[in-house]
């Protein structure tokens, strides 16, 4: 059994007022708890930089430990939280980067248990999509962080992440941010051919991680929807009104349930043509994938001596230890590895199945492996690791 978040589940439909001005009406669906584990978060944020570029193991050791100073999660079964206090006392550029890392990783995970997909399915970025999928959405423009591949098709989502004051985990209202956020992903829904899309939207606050869903009621995604997990029937009903100015909304959010609003911009994101890098060889000019340059990125840092060495499933494995010691003493270090090859799909546990049957906090995707562990536990041996994250048949 895996940490897990609080979630809310909501449909949502776009309302247009006589003067063109449009409302948002949601409806819960119900709440729950969703399986979240550090190793995940960790994991997804560990590859979630342009790999176009320079990647500097140095610089991913240091912003996982850097995350992991702020979010933990205690004994297995229970909720993520925050280091609530330290992250009112960090800069808001500091805030911003845990927020949005958060937010990331809590809608990647909370997505393979809503949608049952498996990172094998394929995953992603907006920012650095293959050739044949920026020729299908285009290059710029408001547009999702990331595209999901369920067995429905396609499937757009977007990550916010943000503070919050109030002791209660989710706030009694809506914000004018969720609303416009939500319109503009209904405008890019439209102009893809009613795209399915979903919206989550992360609360940091002092009694730990939560996570607000929304998925359009417009979507055909009920059949590949899992609702077992929800726990408490829904019984709200959110009307987010259009407000002319946001300062007016900001000025009318009800006292007892402040948050954080201005950690992260609401505005319209236009983002630049993005390309597959070019890489001269012999023979002409090579385009590399997303997936090549992780898989040569990986590569380079296996590559590098590492501090801990062992194999999984016969594959070799090299990687380091990081503590999550940026603010004080550590509560959790989490392994870094990166494996020489890929193991066969096949040999992989997928799915739900998976994370019922672990017993550590460990993620396998690709080459890309993460342990967690709380400081005071053993250090898992490579064979437990393997038979954790390994198929046994």
């Amino acid at each position: 059994m895996t940490t897990s978040v609080r979630a809310r589940l909501w449909k949502f439909s776009v309302q247009p007022d006589p003067d063109g001005i449009s409302d948002i009406v949601a409806v819960e669906v119900g709440q729950g708890h969703l399986p979240v584990a550090l190793s995940r978060l960790v994991h997804i944020n560990a590859l979630a930089c342009d790999l176009r570029k320079i990647v500097d193991p140095r610089v991913r050791d240091h912003e996982v430990a850097l995350l992991l100073s702020y979010i933990t999660a205690g004994a297995p079964g229970t909720l993520l939280t925050a280091k609530h206090q330290t992250l009112l006392a960090s800069s808001g550029h500091i805030s911003r980067f845990v927020a949005e890392a958060t937010g990331l990783g809590v809608m990647t995970a909370a997505s393979e248990c809503l949608f049952d997909w498996a990172p094998a399915d394929g995953l992603h970025s907006f920012d650095v999509l293959p050739g044949q999928l920026v020729k299908k959405y285009g290059g710029g423009g408001v547009r999702p962080d990331l595209l999901f591949h369920v067995a429905g098709g396609p499937l757009a989502g977007e990550a916010r992440g943000r503070r919050r004051l109030a002791k209660q985990l989710f706030p009694g209202t809506a914000t004018a941010g969720q609303r416009d956020r939500l319109l503009q992903l209904a405008a890019w829904s439209t102009a893809h051919a009613g795209h399915a899309y979903f919206m989550s939207w992360v609360w940091i606050g002092p009694t730990g991680v939560g996570v607000d869903i929304f998925l359009s009621a417009s979507d055909s995604v009920d059949s590949a929807l899992d609702l077992t997990w929800i726990d408490e029937p829904g019984h709200e009903v959110w009307e987010i009104r259009a407000e002319h100015r946001r300062a007016s909304a900001r000025a009318e959010a009800p006292a007892e349930e402040p948050w954080v609003e201005d950690l992260d911009s609401d505005e319209p994101r236009s983002r630049a043509e993005i390309r597959p890098v070019r890489y001269k060889i012999l023979s002409g000019e090579k385009v590399l994938s997303p997936e090549d340059l992780m898989d040569e990125a990986l590569a380079r840092r296996f590559e590098m001596t590492g501090d801990v060495e062992g194999e999984i499933g016969g594959v070799p494995v090299r990687g380091r230890w990081v503590s999550a010691d940026r603010l004080g003493p550590a509560t959790h270090e989490v392994l870094l590895g990166v494996l020489a090859d890929r193991l066969p799909d096949r040999a992989t546990r997928r799915g739900r199945a998976r994370r019922h049957a672990q017993s550590l906090d460990a993620h396998l995707d690709g080459r890309m492996l993460t342990v967690v562990r709380r400081i005071g536990e053993d250090r898992p041996s490579w064979d437990r690791v393997t038979a954790d994250l390994l198929d046994p048949s």
